[in-house]
């Protein structure tokens, strides 16, 4: 799987997401949004965002944990 979380340098909502996704073994990369006029744009209040690029979906903060699982086991499509 490939994991996105999308972030704000500062967004204390962010690290608490990375935490999160940390404490589950959810492997993301975090992308910082500000770096992208596109990305912080489509982003901009939204974050921290999970982005799972192979099945081009996201989920939106707020998660938890049981959000987070749910998330990354649902099947792909097809």
């Amino acid at each position: 799987m490939s994991y996105l979380l999308y972030v704000r340098l500062g967004c204390h909502l962010c690290e608490d997401a990375a935490a999160l996704l940390a404490a589950v073994n959810v492997p993301a990369r975090r992308v910082n949004i500000d770096r992208d006029p596109v990305l912080r744009a489509q982003y901009d209040t939204l974050v921290p965002v999970l982005y799972d690029a192979a099945r081009d979906r996201e989920l939106v903060f707020p998660f938890d944990a049981g959000d987070v699982v749910h998330f990354c086991a649902a099947a792909p499509p097809g």
